[in-house]
């Protein structure tokens, strides 16, 4: 793991040919089990071993092995990446949503939801390995959907 978690998170090495997903035929990204274990609704389901994070936003697949699929409605959480209807997480430790960022811009033309998460990772308040389904850091998330927000807002004046 990269960015504000630590690497305390062992993610097993995936096998040649495996880091593909079933459904969607994408390269996955893989995942500590410790995530999927935390976030798939029956967690007994999970069986040891590589597991793998579907980013293709249109696809239902979030985790996958050789094994197994498990698919949105398998998760305690929304996954952010697949959502496009609000609410859509961004920050999972700190539960910022994309329609958090977008009314702050619109409000006052900034926000420091970045800042505010930078902060709470500086104390070590930081959890992603297990609460976010990517099991990354947010912080590219939140300043992609800034990003997106600034624009949406330029562009609507």
């Amino acid at each position: 793991m990269s960015g504000c978690c630590a690497d305390h998170c062992e993610t097993p090495a995936v096998a040649p040919g495996l880091g593909v997903c079933p459904l969607c035929g994408k390269k996955g990204k893989a995942v500590s089990l410790l995530t999927v274990k935390s976030l798939v609704k029956d967690h007994t389901r999970v069986a040891p071993g590589a597991y793998l994070f579907c980013r293709t936003p249109d696809c239902e697949a979030v985790y996958f092995s050789p094994e197994a699929v498990f698919r949105k409605a398998d998760l305690k959480v929304r996954a952010g990446v697949k959502e496009t209807e609000d609410p859509v997480p961004l920050c999972y430790c700190f539960d910022y949503t994309r329609a958090d960022v977008r009314r702050d811009i619109e409000e006052t033309g900034a926000t420091d939801i970045l800042e505010r998460i930078k902060a709470e990772v500086k104390a070590g308040y930081c959890a992603c390995e297990v609460k976010n389904p990517s099991g990354d850091c947010c912080l590219g998330d939140i300043t992609r959907a800034i990003q997106d927000a600034k624009a949406l807002v330029a562009a609507s004046r």
